[in-house]
């Protein structure tokens, strides 16, 4: 029975390896070639996949669109006679400050080749706030609405949750501590509300996003500054006032906003954005080789995870591998490290920094571009780049540690559960989450962030090349938007991948509009390579549940491991 069961599962999987080789055939040798004028579509109405590169197997059998997607896509058609315009759907899912204002910069370099764009959406937030779709969707030559809906440009306002009464009840107490003030990435867990310092910080954060969102909405509706503030103060705006507003231009449906792009396109066809990338190509293709290297999700000690669905984690061995491998690279000229990271494990962070100075020390230029969040561990593994990049949104900062464990001691008492222990040292049992700190543990607690902190502090100014009161004034576990920490110091630089790529030119001798070959590091998955994952189930099932997890329990995970933390406050906008 049991040969028969072997052999069954093995011929099935035969015939599953088989499907998908004669799948990825199929559609290898069928490839269709682009019409003569093309409109691009895309749909922003749902999160842009956080994988930054496209495996073989996803590109035949169809992928999700990443940002790394969108931006060279919209690269490449600039330069593309077939490409007439590109028609988005866009207003049900709200990007990060960084992620619209990127993508707003890539569709008006796009726009100024003397190609269109239209946004449709059914509306901006509806149920909620649609504050940075429609700041987005400002970009775009046309903003169409669906009729019934509503353009929710509501304002900004944070969301902290507080969950220490709730701890209390259940007899957890968290065990933290911090530095300093400003670094408020436990205080869900150990406040019952906004401490001063937190308040102050969040408020100053709100008052320059908020800026960032009215200014851009003002000049490209071509609208006073404080008449777009009184219509966030009357907002959510119905369809007909929005129109009678000047924030948007036409009321219509989906398949009237298609038509209209289809006319302008001389009677085009529509190829969404991802298919057009794998037929036409990337656009940094020719020239000397750019590493491309990202850091994406918590930073956490070992491989990344989370790749084929969301990446939960940026793992140390896997990026310090991705630098070493460059730096051994003749043909590899410089490094663009994409940062898009809250922070995490210290160590890993350390690792990785290691890593850019030494890719430096070999005569390998590194340029960091900023994502949404490059704070705390993501500041970390930033600071010693030749150049930092970072978009005037993205969420920077946070030099600070936070360490300590969660004692479920009262809860084991609440449940009747004794645990007995045996130890033959003072500190053996320092981590153990069903009891608190002794003294002695405390101290040693206290030491070892103390030390930590004032190491992040000296790298900081040694890195930056400024005085250590100046950087001391700049940490204290402060998050700083990158508008406020380019007057800081902390970053050098405003701006997008392309702006961070043009300093990778300057870096190695080229001239800022110079073609260069922007190669991922580690490279994308073979085909082969995916098949055996599939087949193994690796990257599926796994990848899915961490992922709902980590979304659920991600801030408490992250307090509840032991350890010094280098990790943003999570500030729900």
């Amino acid at each position: 029975m049991l040969r028969f069961l072997v052999r069954l599962f093995a011929f099935i999987g035969f015939l599953v390896v088989t499907g998908i080789g004669t799948a990825v055939w199929y559609l290898w040798t069928h490839e269709e070639p682009l019409p003569n004028a093309v409109v691009l579509t895309l749909d922003l109405d749902k999160p842009l996949s956080s994988r930054p590169d496209a495996d073989a197997l996803g590109s035949l059998l169809g992928r999700e669109a990443s940002l790394r997607d969108v931006l060279d896509a919209l690269e490449r058609a600039r330069t593309d006679a077939r490409v007439k315009g590109l028609l988005v759907r866009i207003g049900g899912h709200e990007p990060g400050f960084a992620e619209a204002q990127e993508i707003r910069n890539a569709v008006e370099r796009f726009r100024a080749t003397g190609r269109f764009a239209l946004a449709f959406a059914e509306g901006f937030g509806e149920g909620g706030a649609g504050n940075r779709s429609y700041y987005l969707a400002t970009g775009f030559d046309e903003v169409w609405v669906q009729p019934l809906g509503d353009v929710g440009i509501t304002g900004l306002a944070a969301q902290i949750p507080f969950a220490r009464g709730a701890l209390d009840q259940l007899g957890i107490q968290p065990q933290v501590q911090q530095r300093e003030e400003y670094k408020s990435f436990a205080d869900t867990f150990t406040q019952r509300d906004l401490t001063p310092a937190n308040r102050e910080m969040t408020q100053a954060l709100l008052s320059d996003l908020s800026k960032q969102l009215v200014d851009g909405i003002a000049k490209a509706r071509r609208l006073d500054v404080n008449e777009v503030r009184a219509l966030i103060d009357r907002a959510p705006l119905m369809d007909q006032e929005a129109l009678q507003a000047r924030l948007i231009d036409r009321i219509g449906y989906r398949d009237e906003a298609e038509a209209e792009a289809r006319r302008r396109a001389g009677g085009g066809e529509t190829v969404e954005l991802t298919d057009y990338l794998d037929a036409a190509g990337p656009p940094h293709r020719d020239g000397p080789v750019v590493a491309l290297i990202h850091a994406v999700g918590t930073i956490s000690r070992g491989e990344s995870e989370g790749r084929g669905i969301s990446e939960v984690s940026a793992g140390s061995d896997t990026i310090v591998e991705a630098f070493d491998k460059a730096v051994e690279d003749d043909d590899v000229k410089a490094i663009l490290f994409r940062v898009d990271s809250g922070g995490g494990s210290v160590t890993a962070s350390e690792s990785i920094r290691r890593a850019v100075v030494r890719a430096r020390e070999r005569g390998k230029p590194v340029v960091v571009s900023m994502g949404d969040a490059a704070a705390s561990g993501g500041y970390w593994i930033s600071m010693n780049a030749d150049r930092i990049v970072a978009m005037p949104g993205t969420i920077t900062g946070s030099i600070g540690v936070v360490a300590g464990k969660m004692s479920l001691e009262g809860l084991s008492e609440k449940l009747g559960v004794h645990w007995g222990v045996v130890a033959d040292a003072k500190n053996a049992g320092m981590w153990s989450p069903f009891r608190a700190f002794n003294e002695s543990e405390q101290a040693r607690l206290t030491a070892m962030i103390d030390r930590t902190y004032a190491s992040f502090l000296a790298k900081v100014a040694e890195a930056r090349r400024l005085p250590a009161d100046k950087v001391r004034a700049a940490a204290k576990g402060r998050v700083w938007t990158g508008q406020q920490a380019l007057g800081l110091g902390l970053v050098d630089e405003l701006g997008d991948t392309e702006t961070a790529l043009m300093r990778v030119r300057e870096a190695i001798g080229l001239k800022p509009d110079a073609p260069v070959a922007l190669e991922p590091f580690p490279p994308p998955k073979s085909t082969l390579e995916e098949i055996r994952s599939v087949m193994s189930g690796k990257g599926l099932v796994r990848d899915a549940v961490a992922r709902e997890l980590r979304a659920w329990l991600g801030p408490l995970l992250d307090v509840a491991e032991p350890g010094v933390r280098a990790k943003m406050p999570a500030v729900k906008f």
